[in-house]
This record gives C-alpha cells, sequence and structure tokens, in this order.
C-alpha cells in the first residue's frame, strides 16, 4: 500500500513485483495516461507459487515438471505448435514417465508467452483438466 502511494505521488519512479501485481497497476484508473508502464523484461522466471494437494505428490511432480517445460521452451524459443499438441485431459489412466511434458509448449506456448497472453487480458476460462476428482 506505501509502494504504491509513494508510487502515485512521484515518491519514487520504479517498482519491482510480481507481473500480475504490476499488470493490474499498469491498467488501474492512476494510470490512465499511462504515466507507467510494465516493461517486457522479466527479473525472474519463478511463478509467485504452486499450490496442490499434498496427497497428491504425483500431481505436484507433473506441475513441476510442466512449469520447467514451459521456461525451457521459453529459453529455447520455442513457441505454441498445435500439430505437435497433444490433449491428455481425456485420459483415464495414465504413467507419468509417459507424458512428454514439452507439449505444454506446444499446447500453450512457453513461460513468456502466457505471461503475455494474460497481460493483454485474453480471458479464456477455468482449466479442465483437473476437475477435483
Amino acid at each position: 500500500e506505501d509502494m504504491l502511494q509513494m508510487l502515485w505521488n512521484g515518491t519514487c519512479n520504479a517498482i519491482a513485483a510480481d507481473r500480475s501485481l504490476l499488470s493490474n497497476i499498469e491498467s488501474s484508473d492512476k494510470n490512465r495516461d499511462r504515466k507507467f508502464i510494465v516493461g517486457d523484461s522479466l527479473m525472474t522466471k519463478e511463478p509467485l507459487a504452486i499450490v496442490t494437494r499434498n496427497a497428491d505428490r504425483e500431481f505436484s511432480d507433473i506441475i513441476n515438471w510442466v512449469v520447467n517445460a514451459l521456461f525451457y521452451g521459453e529459453e529455447q524459443e520455442l513457441t505454441k505448435n498445435i500439430p505437435h499438441c497433444h490433449n491428455y485431459a481425456n485420459l483415464t489412466s495414465y504413467n507419468v514417465f509417459d507424458l512428454n511434458f514439452m507439449r505444454a509448449v506446444y499446447c500453450v506456448g512457453n513461460y513468456r508467452d502466457i505471461f503475455m497472453f494474460d497481460r493483454n487480458q485474453n480471458i479464456r476460462g477455468m482449466n479442465q483438466i483437473n476437475n477435483g476428482t
């Protein structure tokens, strides 16, 4: 709260925070004149946090591998490639070791692509892969 007051009253000229907070600041009513913008450079690649059920270690491992694949895709300049995308949503059983985590990149893009998609306020709706069952 103090940080934002200092930003709006001119006491500070720059702040560092997670991209979602910065995007909210950039699109706020107080920034109508676009005095502040969110830069394109990322200072870190770590997501804020990933929360999964404590009792579902396998699902947590899958999430971690997908996030790492998204980081790798960005580093290698790989992006969305629909012919390589495979939908796992309809599988009834699978072996984690058989999953190709790079398909996450091919289906939705790399880590930066996802951030830029969100920053441009494109709404896709809730992911239906894990419905809590």
